[in-house]
C-alpha cells in the first residue's frame, strides 16, 4: 500500500508574501463557488467563504484560483451572463470579490475568473435591445433569418439541437443552448465593450482571464455555409483581445478553453498564452486503469504536443489537468482506490506548465453527467459546519473521506496532494524546466526527464508504475550526485538499481 512519502525538507516549505505572487506559474485550483464554502448560511458558496479558507488552499499549496463563472445569471452554472459588470448576488458583492482578491495575494494566491466572450444570456439587456431590427445593438449578436441570409445553414445542429433559434421572423445563433445567444465577433462595438469589461475587472483584482469556449467563436455552423476560415479569425480575435489584456497587466494568466486536438490546440497558441491540455487525462485514466504504460507511450505522446505547441509560440504554457466541470470526475474511474488516484494525480502535477486542480479532487471525490452531479458541493466534515454548502445532495460521494479527516491522516488523498503540489513548488527542475521522454527499459514504467539551468544541471527523473507488480529499473546515467526527492514508501533506489512497488511513483533529481 502506498501510505506515505518523502521528499527532500524543501519540499515541504513554500515561501508567501505578496512580492512572490505570480499568476504565471504555479498550480492553480478551479472553484464551483456555489460548491465550495458558505460564509452567511444560505447553503450557497459565496466569495467571503473562499476568502475564509485561504489557509485551506495555501496549504495546498496552490498559487492560483480559477473561480467558475461568478456573473448574475439566470443559470446555476453561470455561463449564460446577465450582467459583465456585477458580481451574482448569491456569491456576494463587488467589495467581496476585491478583499477575496487582496487577501488571497497576501497568501501569495493569484485569482483569475472564467470570462464567457462567445455568447450572453438571452436576460442580458444587450440582447434584449438586440431583439429590436433597428437597435444598435440587433448587430451585436448573430441574427439572420432565411430571406435576407439564404447562406445560412438554419438546420445546423450541434451538440445534440439547433443552432439557431426562431424568434419572431428572424433567428439568433445559440451554439450552447437557445438561452445562451452567440455574440457577433466581427462587431468592432463588440470587441470594444469586451475590452472595457477586461479592463474593469483586472481593476478589480483579477490576475488573468480563463477564456470558455475559445474555439467555438467562430464555429463553422453559425457561419455562411462554404466558410474555411473560422479557425483564422477565431485565432486573429484572440490576438487581439490577448494583446489587450497584457496592455494593462502585462503579468496577466489568461488560458482557453479549446476543447481540441493538440494540432488545433496549438494554433490557439499563436494568440492565447496556455491552452488546457485536453485529453490527458483521459490518457492518464487509461493508463492507471488498465495497468498499461504501453512502452512510455503517455511521455511520447506528451513529447509530440509540446513540440507542436512550441512550433507555433515557443513561451506557451501548458495547462495539464486530469478532470474538470464538465467530465465525470476522476475518482470515479478508479472506485476511491486511493493508490490509483494518487498516481495519477502524479501523472499530471509533475508535468511542465500550470497544473490545474479541480476542487474537490485532492479529497477523491466523485461525480459523474448530468452535470450538476460533477459541481456538488465540496465536503468539509461529516458533522454541520457553516462552511458546509447544500445547494444540492450528491449522488456519488456518500463514502468520500471528508477533509477534516483526510487533513489529520497522512497517508490520506488530500495530504498525498498537499506533499505533491509544494515537492513541485520546491523543485526548480519541475517548476522551471524542458520535457524529455526518458526511455528506462522498462515497458511498464511510464518516465521522463525535467531539467533546467544554464547548463541543464538542475534535474529530475519522474518514474511512476502502472503495473500490479514490482518493477526494476537502472539508474540513469550521469545521474551521479542525485537522490531520491519524492517517493511512495513502495519506491527506492538502492545501489544503482530503482525499485517501484504497484503504483509506485519515484523521482530522482538534484
Amino acid at each position: 500500500m502506498l501510505n506515505f512519502f518523502s521528499c527532500g525538507k524543501s519540499g515541504i516549505k513554500r515561501m508567501r508574501s505578496q512580492e512572490n505572487t505570480n499568476p504565471r506559474q504555479g498550480v492553480y485550483y478551479s472553484i464551483f463557488v456555489r460548491s465550495f464554502a458558505d460564509s452567511d448560511g444560505d447553503g450557497i458558496g459565496d466569495l467571503n467563504g473562499i476568502t475564509s479558507k485561504l489557509d485551506y488552499l495555501e496549504k495546498l499549496g496552490v498559487s492560483g484560483i480559477w473561480l467558475l463563472p461568478i456573473f448574475p445569471s439566470e443559470s446555476y452554472h453561470g455561463y449564460s451572463v446577465e450582467d459583465y459588470y456585477s458580481v451574482n448576488p448569491d456569491y456576494g458583492t463587488l467589495d467581496d470579490f476585491r478583499n477575496l482578491c487582496a487577501k488571497a495575494e497576501e497568501h501569495g494566491i493569484s485569482v483569475i475568473i472564467d470570462m464567457v466572450l462567445n455568447h450572453s444570456s438571452v436576460h442580458n439587456k444587450w440582447f434584449i435591445e438586440s431583439v429590436d431590427e433597428n437597435s444598435p445593438k440587433h448587430a451585436w449578436y448573430r441574427w439572420a433569418n432565411p430571406e435576407a441570409n439564404p447562406e445560412i445553414n438554419f438546420s445546423a445542429q450541434i451538440y445534440g439541437h439547433k443552432v439557431w433559434n426562431q424568434l419572431g421572423n428572424n433567428f439568433y445563433a445559440g451554439l450552447y443552448s437557445k438561452s445562451m445567444p452567440d455574440f457577433n465577433h466581427d462587431n468592432p462595438e463588440v470587441r470594444a465593450e469586451f475590452k472595457s469589461i477586461l479592463k474593469f475587472w483586472l481593476e478589480q483584482g483579477a490576475s488573468g482571464f480563463r477564456f470558455d469556449a475559445a474555439h467555438n467563436v467562430y464555429n463553422l455552423a453559425k457561419l455562411p455555409v462554404g466558410t474555411t476560415d473560422g479557425q483564422k479569425r477565431a485565432v486573429e480575435f484572440w490576438q487581439e483581445i490577448c494583446g489587450f489584456v497584457r496592455t494593462q497587466k502585462p503579468d496577466a494568466f489568461m488560458v482557453g478553453e479549446v476543447w481540441d486536438t493538440a494540432g488545433i490546440r496549438a494554433d490557439y497558441m499563436r494568440a492565447l498564452p496556455s491552452t488546457f491540455h485536453f485529453d490527458l487525462g483521459t490518457k492518464i485514466i487509461s493508463a492507471v486503469k488498465n495497468a498499461d504504460a504501453s512502452n512510455n507511450a503517455l511521455a511520447k505522446s506528451l513529447a509530440n504536443d509540446y513540440a507542436s505547441y512550441a512550433a507555433q509560440n515557443p513561451a506557451y504554457i501548458d495547462a495539464p489537468f486530469i478532470s474538470n466541470h464538465d467530465q465525470n470526475r476522476f475518482a470515479l474511474q478508479f472506485k476511491n482506490n486511493a493508490d490509483s488516484l494518487k498516481l495519477a494525480a502524479s501523472l499530471y502535477l509533475f508535468l511542465p506548465g500550470i497544473p490545474f486542480i479541480y476542487y474537490g479532487e485532492e479529497l477523491g471525490m466523485n461525480g459523474a453527467k448530468p452535470d450538476e452531479q460533477i459541481r456538488t458541493p465540496f465536503i468539509w466534515s461529516a458533522e454541520s459546519v457553516p462552511e458546509q454548502t447544500k445547494w444540492i445532495e450528491s449522488k456519488y460521494n456518500k463514502k468520500t473521506i471528508p477533509a477534516d479527516r483526510q487533513a489529520k491522516d497522512k497517508n490520506s488523498v488530500l495530504n498525498f496532494y498537499r506533499n505533491a503540489v509544494n515537492f513541485r513548488n520546491s523543485n526548480e527542475a519541475l517548476t522551471h524546466g524542458t520535457f524529455s521522454v526518458y526511455e528506462s527499459g522498462n515497458a511498464s514504467i511510464i518516465s521522463w526527464l525535467m531539467r533546467t539551468g544554464s547548463d541543464g544541471n538542475k534535474k529530475a527523473w519522474c518514474f511512476f508504475n502502472v503495473s500490479p507488480s514490482e518493477q526494476k529499473i537502472a539508474r540513469p546515467e550521469n545521474s551521479e550526485g542525485c537522490k531520491v526527492l519524492f517517493s511512495t514508501k513502495n519506491a527506492a533506489l538502492k545501489n544503482s538499481e530503482i525499485s517501484l512497488g504497484e503504483k509506485g511513483v519515484l523521482v530522482l533529481g538534484n
